[in-house]
């Protein structure tokens, strides 16, 4: 029997962290399969779903841009999937594309390592991309009252009305205080980091996570600087989801310290 194939793409990509960790996975549980990142164009999506299609590939892990994107080639898709209109693993079942998000899975895991109950809890998601739609539905499922703010209003707008949530258009004149903030921006990967968080409304804040992983950022750093009890990096969102994502590829529980041995050794942020 051959190798299971699998790829991870992406553009511009370099490097994505879940192909190490789950190429380590697979390894230690003796599972004949392989990840390869591949950075792929546009116009080369639709021949990388059709290779899934006749069965050349087993699964294909999508990240930015093809998480939305990749949906129009799947025979069937979850029902967190379409709500949060983003897939980020597609597999191929009988000949069928079937996309998942774990995306959701792993921002609540990590939330619920700090706190455990999310009802009536105040939300702040920062961003408007696939990462913050996958924390908001996570959250709203737990029945947490959730705000979303971007920099591009019109986005933000769009995405509170679509996921009936509410619509924060200037972070300095809303007058709520919330229990958790959630950075799901493209900031902190930026060479140069700005202030996303008006000062004040740190007051009340319980919990802060980031999106990235790797390193810090500025984000977490004034997160810090308020004395926020709890700050949670994008390490432990990624493992979260990654370990669902393991168990949906093989049918079985992925080795937990492993996997997150190689996450905390990697010093390369993933695209």
């Amino acid at each position: 029997m051959s190798t299971q194939k699998y790829l991870i793409i992406g553009h511009p990509l370099s490097f994505c962290l879940t192909t190490p960790v789950i190429n380590g996975g697979f390894k230690e549980l003796g599972i004949d399969a392989e990840f390869q990142t591949t950075d792929i164009p546009p116009e080369e999506l639709p021949d990388i779903m059709a290779q899934l299609k006749k069965g050349e590939l087993a699964g294909v892990v999508a990240t930015m841009p093809y998480k939305t994107p990749s949906l129009e080639y799947l025979d069937e898709s979850t029902e967190e999937a379409k709500a949060v209109n983003a897939v980020n693993l597609i597999l191929s079942q009988e000949g069928k594309l079937v996309g998942h998000n774990t995306d959701w899975l792993g921002a609540l895991g990590a939330l619920k390592t700090a706190m455990l109950n999310l009802k009536e809890k105040q939300v702040l998601i920062l961003g408007a991309g696939g990462a913050a739609r996958a924390a908001a539905y996570g959250l709203k499922k737990e029945g947490a009252h959730v705000a979303i703010w971007n920099r591009t209003p019109e986005r933000a707008k769009d995405f509170a009305e679509k996921m009936n949530i509410e619509w924060v258009e200037d972070l300095r004149r809303w007058e709520k205080f919330p229990d958790l903030i959630i950075n799901a921006t493209a900031s902190s990967n930026a060479a140069r980091q700005s202030t996303l968080v008006p000062f004040p409304l740190w007051k009340h804040v319980m919990v802060a996570m980031d999106a990235v992983y790797g390193r810090t950022s500025l984000f977490l750093e004034e997160a810090k600087a308020a004395q926020v009890p709890h700050v949670i990096s994008g390490e432990i969102w990624f493992l979260n989801q990654v370990f669902t994502m393991f168990k949906l590829i093989t049918g079985k529980e992925g080795p937990v310290d492993l996997m997150t041995k190689l996450t905390h050794e990697s010093k390369v942020i993933a695209a």
